[in-house]
């Protein structure tokens, strides 16, 4: 026990100093005494001297044997003399006595007083009786003293001395140890035992005015100590509660590996998840065993690189359970947990976020392409009008005699032209759109014979839900799609099967998994799946089977342009288009449809189609130009395009018609003539894609300004002008490029 320990340890140097102090006490006390016993010892040999040599000098002068025995008989009388002996002057011995004493030495005393024995030689001197003043030696007088005999008496009162005082000491440490035992042992005792038993209690319970003033301040402190620790447990408690929370409910995964051993000390719940692991078997595992391709060296390169940087932000891959690879982002700290260096790990998947960073560049490219594309069938519309004018020319120029066959081959061939211009339009998002308020159900509902024709003999099953899908679409265009992606799937399946085509609500998880943010999943509410029973497509060629001229078909069976023209329609509308394919498995697509609102079925599914305004004007041109051609006045056509052949066609096939054709190369010029209210015209005719400042769209803008009421008409493959005022409702009346004579008479 630790108060035990400090009771022993108090009494055994208190011990100590005690018997230090005795120790140098009795030093000093013995030292007097023995200085004063030796003092006394010196004197009683001088004594001895001084009273016995001048009777020892008579009886070596006369000779007196008796005289000398005597002499030495009353030397030995000293306890401390042992021998004697009277010697005359020739050496011969007048008396001589030796007594043998039985003593037990004191060990101390005797290791002192050695040499135990001294021997004192003292001639025997008086003055010549024959001759005055000189002396002479007559003998001599040898003592032998003992001087442990001499202070054996002392020794044995020191002793006794010593006792008492190692008798006193003893009673004293007995009488110590007691007082220690009862003031301080017991009482701190009892303290360590209530100490023990803190973890369910909050105080000590214990009255410090019971141990005294000292021990009252220490209890006091302890349970202010005790108090102060409780509060700060419950501070740390929380904090770790809160941290162990945040960690826990993060959205990223936190792990924390061991620098030294890059084993995982710690890992939350998200990173358990991401790995598909239990904690329990991530918590141990090694960084190389979960961080694809990472190797030892490179654990120590990056751990010494991490330790130069408050922070280090780098991609990696990690390596599930199923051994499939995740790609996240690391966030990674070195820092200092129990003494040793550890790295803390935040990382963040990014699976969702590279999959839009490879749609994005997909978007992009097929951007590109898609902008390469329009003005490619911009200049090559423009081309196609040329040429199909001036073979109508020379056709009538040559009269019912010419090579009809070859004719036909010519025509057969700029239909074919102009249709593969109108599909490169339709994949770069140039086409003019004709939208309508439609219900989609009902209207796939009517189309649904012309999609069994598209999938040929495969068997088309159908699949509608119970709801009005309401939105604004050109849904002759969206039937193309649809059928493109029929054709398709026909192609793809070569035996008979069955194809799926579905309308689905987007409300769970599975029919929205596509969707990757907030806003497409609040504006795409409906979805059409297209899916067959194919061969699929192999998984590198997933991202090119929207670019135009792709295809894994064999030569004569496609031109490439279906799948782009449907992903250029889904575009244009706002919408999304997403695949899913493997090889041997079918392929599904999936068509997003933006702005839908979904309504209870009515009896009555049919849409309310509403009736396509051909021009901006109560008529159309067409039915005012019928009313006027009889009135030579009013036969003046004001035309308006910066393509000098394209407008020598169309000036023939009007003049041809019986109109009176003005012609201007630009939109600045066609503005100075209607500003002249003298010059009448019966229409305008413009092509959008103009240079200078005034555009087609500003030449309109300003003839619905200056004149409200005359007819317009738009003549043009396609310019990103006329889609905008498409889209922003504007009525247009227009004609695609390449057109015809008889096209053009119609129109106008």
């Amino acid at each position: 026990m630790i108060p035990s320990s400090l009771v022993t340890r108090i009494v055994i140097v208190a011990l100590l100093l005690l018997t230090a102090i005795t120790s140098i006490l009795s030093y000093v006390l013995v030292s007097e005494d023995f200085a004063e016993e030796q003092a006394n010892f010196d004197a009683g040999i001088e004594l001895i001297i001084e009273r016995f040599v001048p009777i020892a000098t008579r009886a070596t002068y006369q000779l007196d044997v008796p005289l000398a025995e005597q002499v030495v008989e009353s030397i030995l009388s000293a306890e401390y003399v042992i021998a004697a002996k009277i010697t005359d002057d020739l050496g011969q011995a007048l008396a001589t006595h030796i007594r043998y004493l039985e003593i037990a030495p004191n060990p101390v005393l005797a290791a002192v007083l050695e040499p135990h024995e001294q021997t004192l030689r003292l001639p025997l001197v008086r003055e010549d009786p024959f001759e005055a003043g000189r002396f002479k030696q007559y003998g001599t007088l040898e003592i032998v003293i003992s001087r442990l005999v001499a202070l054996s008496s002392y020794a044995e009162e020191e002793i006794a001395f010593q006792m008492q005082i190692v008798a006193v000491m003893l009673i004293f440490a007995v009488t110590m140890v007691a007082a220690l035992y009862f003031l301080l042992s017991r009482p701190l005792r009892q303290i360590v035992n209530q100490l023990s038993e803190l973890e369910s209690r909050r105080t000590l319970p214990l009255n410090p005015k019971a141990y005294g003033s000292e021990l009252n301040t220490l209890v006091s402190a302890i349970n202010e100590s005790v108090i102060e620790i409780d509060r700060q447990n419950v501070e740390l408690e929380a904090v770790r509660a809160r941290t162990t929370q945040i960690l826990e409910e993060a959205g990223d995964a936190c792990f924390l590996f061991d620098a030294e051993s890059a084993k995982v000390s710690y890992a939350n719940r998200q990173a358990a998840d991401l790995l598909a692991m239990t904690n329990a078997e991530l918590i141990g595992k090694a960084a190389f065993d979960i961080i694809d391709g990472l190797t030892e060296k490179e654990w120590r390169l990056r751990v010494e690189f991490v330790g130069q940087l408050p922070t280090h932000l780098r991609e990696a891959m990690l390596v599930k359970a199923t051994g499939d690879r995740v790609p996240v982002e690391n966030n990674t700290t070195l820092i200092e947990v129990d003494g040793r260096s550890s790295l803390l790990v935040f990382a963040r998947d990014i699976a969702s976020r590279k999959r839009l960073e490879r749609d994005f560049a997909h978007a992009q490219r097929l951007g590109a392409l898609g902008e390469l594309t329009g003005g490619v069938a911009h200049d090559f519309n423009n081309a196609l009008q040329v040429l199909r004018g001036s073979f109508e020319v020379l056709r009538k120029d040559q009269g019912e005699g010419s090579d009809t066959d070859a004719y036909r081959a010519a025509e057969s061939a700029l239909e074919q032209s102009s249709s593969l211009v109108r599909q490169l339009l339709a994949f770069s998002r140039k086409q003019v759109l004709e939208k309508r308020r439609v219900n989609l159900v009902a209207e796939i509902v009517r189309a649904t014979p012309l999609f069994q024709q598209a999938a040929g003999h495969h068997q088309l099953a159908t699949e509608f839900i119970d709801r009005e899908v309401w939105l604004d679409v050109d849904i002759n265009a969206l039937n193309t799609a649809i059928m493109n992606l029929l054709v398709n799937a026909k192609h793809a399946m070569e035996t008979p099967g069955q194809i799926r085509l579905a309308l689905e609500l987007t409300r769970d998880g599975d029919s929205r998994k596509h969707l990757l943010t907030d806003e497409q999943r609040e504006s795409f509410l409906a979805r059409l799946v297209v899916q067959d029973e194919g061969s699929g497509i192999a998984a590198e060629d997933l991202d090119r089977i929207f670019e135009p001229y792709f295809t894994t078909k064999e030569a004569g069976k496609g031109t490439g342009l279906g799948l782009s023209m449907v992903y250029g329609f889904m575009t244009q509308i706002g919408g999304k288009i997403h695949v899913e394919s493997e090889a041997g498995k079918g392929t599904q697509f999936f068509l997003y449809f933006p702005g839908v609102e979904i309504s209870e079925m009515k009896a009555d599914t049919t849409s309310s189609e509403e009736t396509i305004k051909e021009s901006v004007n109560p008529s159309s041109p067409r039915d005012r130009a019928a009313i006027t051609l009889g009135t030579e006045a009013l036969r003046s056509v004001l035309l308006v395009d910066d393509n000098d052949d394209v407008r020598f066609i169309s000036k023939v096939y009007l003049e041809s018609a019986g109109f009176t054709v003005v012609e201007c190369g630009n939109g600045a010029d066609a503005l100075d003539l209607l500003a002249d209210e003298h010059n009448e015209f019966v229409l305008l005719i413009t092509d959008m894609i103009m240079p200078g400042e005034v555009t087609g769209r500003v030449l309109i803008e300003q003839v619905r300004r200056l004149r409200p009421s005359l007819p317009v008409g738009v003549v043009s493959g396609y310019s990103n002008e006329l889609l905008a005022m498409s889209d922003s409702g504007n009525p247009i009346d227009l004609l695609h490029k390449p057109f015809s004579k008889q096209q053009m008479v119609d129109f106008a």
